[in-house]
């Protein structure tokens, strides 16, 4: 079923995407040792896009390799690119109105595959559960990202209404996009809404570096006066008013590279029971003025102890690659973890590390399986011969919140409720637990008490955990770490501060590195 255009162009006409910012964090390593090979994938086919940008880094050749993604959906022809990025397209759920998750194959960015109007070219689009605005590259922009990707225009659909009288912006820390808005069908799966979305004609250089050609935004949305919101319906308010979907919700399952499943999935208006067991454990979402699924976090823990975190709240982001916590809080996790070091914001661990990392929420443990937080080896420096901690030590908004990204996400099944502002965690089902036979939940103990530990495949209760005490907020970095040298408020170690976006924090972007060798590119 397809809507008419005429349903919406009311909206269209008074629709401007205002300036915003979203939690958007690609991360981007220097060093691929860790990195899935999907070129070996029988069922693929390359996508011509670009390369990284170049650094002093001797070793960034390191991420060029030839990628491939499976030939399925709309045959397309490739346009001219230079180089080429790392997408892998995942099999076509089974569910109705369910749309495969893409990702890179490095579990870096998780993308949906959509068309717009008549058009035949397929765009990959950022999955942001922290973003509101959609938006995709035009046809018009010049800038050099743009050249790299796929672009849409009137050129490519004879159904799209452009409105260059609207205009629309979004800032990151490191970048940008702006341009004017325009009102099409966007095809989705097997769903057909009418949006008005961004048609980006300026795009900033760091957008090269990763393989999406736009962001489709799902995030709660703000009030309509909040600078920063978006007047124009969003892709979840048009799914809903146009009846094509049965509640103003979605389920998301993010696949694991190396497990090779090729499973992601997107389900919109309902729940795909088959992707975890027993039932939801329901969160109510805290309200916000920026749009964000932000919920109540109880505690954190390592190893069945809890770290005392309490008072803290987590922002679901499907836009953030990693975990990014206060730094006390990183380091007070990490310290429970044997052989650690501490590079500012950036830990180190023992690339065989076992520890299994919990996060509480609403009395149930979820943990995060080390295939996830146990990141790429470092090569040189101080840390040489570890691996690179997932979990950064770097405060994105306030002290109390933590940005909780696709580490975590990996280990549950998650819905994101519009209608009853809820945010759902299953447990994934067996056929989903990792290869480490790591379960999904746990109960903990207090960090400091001695109690032991123990652990279910089944969602258990923290009751006793909480109650207990004696876990310090902060640890002693002497702990098996190199002590950090505290940065200026609202700036990284070894970054110059950079003005904070419009209705966001004052967060500047940010490349995280080790030994002088950048690992990380962020945005926000």
């Amino acid at each position: 079923m397809r809507t008419s255009l005429s349903t919406w162009l009311a909206f269209s006409a008074a629709a401007a995407l205002l300036p915003t910012a979203t939690a958007f964090y690609p991360y981007q390593y220097g060093d691929d040792s860790k990195s899935s090979s999907s070129s070996s994938n029988s069922n693929s086919r390359l996508r011509r896009i670009p390369l990284p940008p170049s650094t002093s880094n001797a070793n960034s050749n390191n991420n060029v390799q030839p990628i491939t993604l499976p030939l399925r959906r709309v045959p397309s022809p490739l346009r001219a690119r230079q180089n080429t990025y790392n997408i892998v397209n995942s099999n076509d759920p089974k569910q109705e109105k369910s749309v495969a998750i893409d990702q890179d194959g490095r579990d870096i960015s998780y993308m949906v595959a959509v068309t717009f109007g008549d058009s035949k070219e397929e765009y990959h689009l950022l999955l942001d559960t922290a973003a509101s605005n959609t938006w995709v590259m035009s046809q018009e922009c010049s800038s050099s990202a743009c050249k790299t990707h796929n672009t849409f225009g009137a050129g490519d659909s004879s159904t799209v209404k452009p409105d260059s009288s609207k205009s629309f912006s979004v800032t990151y820390g490191t970048g940008s996009v702006s341009g004017t808005l325009a009102t099409d069908m966007l095809h989705i799966g097997a769903l057909s809404p009418t949006l008005t979305f961004g048609l980006a004609t300026t795009v900033s250089q760091e957008f090269r570096s990763y393989p999406m050609d736009g962001i489709l935004g799902i995030g709660r949305g703000t009030p309509p006066t909040t600078s920063g919101s978006i007047a124009a319906p969003q892709v979840m308010d048009v799914l809903s008013t146009s009846n094509l979907i049965g509640a103003k919700l979605y389920g998301i399952h993010l696949s694991r590279a190396k497990d090779g499943k090729l499973d992601g999935e997107l389900d919109l208006g309902a729940v795909n029971k088959d992707r975890f067991s027993g039932e939801l454990n329901w969160l109510s979402a805290v309200d916000n003025d920026r749009g964000f699924w932000e919920v109540q976090l109880e505690d954190a823990g390592v190893d069945g102890k809890t770290l005392g975190l309490s008072g803290r709240t987590a922002i679901m982001d499907t836009g953030t690659s990693y975990i990014l916590v206060p730094r006390d809080d990183a380091l007070a996790m990490h310290s429970q973890i044997s052989g650690f070091k501490q590079d500012g914001e950036t830990f180190g661990v023992p690339c065989e590390a076992t520890a299994v990392i919990q996060f509480s929420f609403n009395k149930q443990g979820y943990n995060i399986s080390t295939a996830d937080w146990v990141g790429a080896k470092i090569e040189r420096g101080a840390m040489s011969g570890l691996c690179m901690s997932n979990i950064i030590g770097r405060q994105t908004f306030s002290d109390k919140q933590w940005l909780v990204g696709d580490v975590f996400l990996k280990n549950v099944y998650s819905v994101f409720d519009a209608d009853e502002k809820r945010v759902g965690l299953g447990v994934k089902g067996s056929e989903d637990v990792d290869k480490t036979g790591e379960a999904s939940s746990t109960t903990m103990s207090s960090a400091a008490s001695g109690e032991s530990t123990s652990t279910s495949t089944t969602m258990q209760t923290w009751s006793n955990a909480l109650s207990a005490t004696g876990a310090s907020k902060t640890a002693n970095s002497s702990s098996g770490g190199a002590s950090p040298t505290a940065p200026a408020e609202g700036q990284p170690q070894g970054q110059n501060g950079q003005s904070g976006a419009v209705g966001r924090a004052s967060a500047p972007l940010l490349g995280l590195t080790v030994a002088g060798v950048t690992l990380l590119s962020l945005f926000i």
